[in-house]
């Protein structure tokens, strides 16, 4: 008589084939003095919590070790001041690198929801003439509310935290998960999210701002044998489900070196933005915007005045625009109008400079005539654009014709009005 699927499971069980999640919880409750991971750099370690025990590793680094190009001492030049610039929070004035927590999760998803554990926590801060990591891991279900309740112990010693997209996942996940446990929300009194920093110093030099791609274009590091995080969630239900315990290995090095990656970055992004370190003109198009929307003017000004002379003709078109709109809001005309028309000889294709020679024209000098051809200039530019990325806004051909409608009918009132 053939067996039952149910009657197969049972036998497979019995044996030892599978192991329900009971008989697993069971095994790691058996050994939970043991290390999971016993060839992993680090100490392993049972934190007591009212909630039980957590399992967590520590790995202490001296400040001299290299990372990638650059060493972990390199934090320690992040001084006030410096951060305050790309952060864009003035609580970042206080900033003090021996006061910050590095903080990186690995999940069982990239959505986040509530669904979503957070079974890697990693952990760096500055001990000494050491930097320490610790990664609490959560070896069942059922020790979550002892890491969370543990973790949050330790949040609480450091008044700033540092992520990497941090303020849009990893922080709301852990946040979610404590409201789910019963517990008070992590709320750091400052945040650094590195990501953003990114997103506006390396925007126009780097086609991808994520972590992987800033060690490889400015931190000397290219990561081997890296498991890719899309399979990281896989490999921790795989080590629920089997006990399997080799790829999970690879996801604690992974949050290591992710960790130690936000120490040399924010070094990075520490000395750019304090003006050490500008070895781009992208870089310097990316220091002139944020200094001008600062108020530091003059260092505003000659970082975009730099942008504008290099090689590189998108970027130097682009910086140089800045400028002009810059000088526009400064009422400075001669030097906006200057650049607007070096713009139209150098690229005569772009219809932006067109358009603001137009409105100069227009507002300031009262020109019609030649607010009318600079506008149809421009329409005709528009018109001819590329399908697939028309321009748009105020560059859009309805706009440009609503504009050359209106001037239009402004000369044709100006002409009807008697001499004075």
């Amino acid at each position: 008589m053939k067996r039952t699927l149910r009657s197969r499971l049972s036998e497979m069980q019995r044996t030892g084939e599978v192991k329900t999640g009971r008989q697993l919880a069971d095994s790691l409750q058996a050994n939970q003095g043991t290390d999971l991971f016993p060839d992993l750099p680090g100490e392993a370690s049972l934190g007591e919590t009212p909630f039980g025990p957590c399992y967590m590793r520590e790995i202490k680094y001296p400040l001299g070790y290299r990372h990638g190009g650059m060493s972990l001492a390199g934090v320690l030049s992040c001084r006030e001041g410096d951060l305050t610039l790309c952060a864009g929070d003035s609580a970042l004035r206080s900033f003090d690198p021996r006061q910050a927590l590095f903080l990186d999760t690995e999940t069982t998803g990239l959505s986040g929801g509530a669904g979503t554990w957070a079974f890697l926590i990693g952990l760096g801060w500055l001990e000494g003439n050491h930097f320490m990591t610790r990664q609490y891991f959560l070896r069942r279900p059922a020790e979550e509310r002892a890491i969370l309740s543990h973790f949050a112990a330790m949040a609480s010693e450091f008044p700033t935290l540092v992520t990497f997209n941090g303020k849009m996942f990893d922080l709301p996940l852990i946040q979610t998960r404590q409201t789910l446990a019963g517990f008070r929300q992590t709320i750091p009194p400052r945040h650094l999210d590195l990501l953003h920093c990114a997103r506006l110093l390396w925007k126009n030099r780097l086609a991808s701002r994520s972590l992987r791609s800033l060690e490889e274009a400015l931190l000397g590091l290219q990561r081997s044998d890296d498991i890719p995080g899309a399979e990281i969630p896989a490999v921790y239900f795989d080590f629920l489900r089997r006990g399997k315990t080799e790829q999970l290995k690879k996801v604690f090095r992974h949050n290591i070196l992710d960790i130690l990656s936000m120490v040399t970055l924010l070094e990075r992004v520490s000395s750019l933005s304090a003006g050490r370190l500008v070895e781009h003109p992208a870089e310097a198009l990316a220091m002139g915007r944020l200094c001008l929307r600062s108020g530091r003017t003059g260092r505003g000004e000659a970082y975009l005045r730099e942008a504008a002379g290099c090689s590189l003709a998108p970027l130097a078109e682009e910086a140089a625009l800045e400028l002009a709109l810059h000088y526009k809001r400064e009422g400075k005309w001669a030097e906006a109008e200057l650049i607007w028309q070096n713009a139209v000889k150098s690229n005569p294709a772009n219809p932006a400079p067109y358009i603001e020679l137009a409105k100069y024209y227009e507002h300031r000098l009262g020109d019609y005539r030649a607010a009318i051809k600079l506008t149809g200039q421009a329409a005709a530019l528009a018109a001819g654009a590329d399908r697939g990325t028309p321009p748009a806004g105020e560059l859009s051909v309805p706009a440009l014709q609503h504009r050359l409608n209106r001037l239009r009918r402004r000369l044709s009132r100006q002409a009807k009005l008697p001499p004075e």
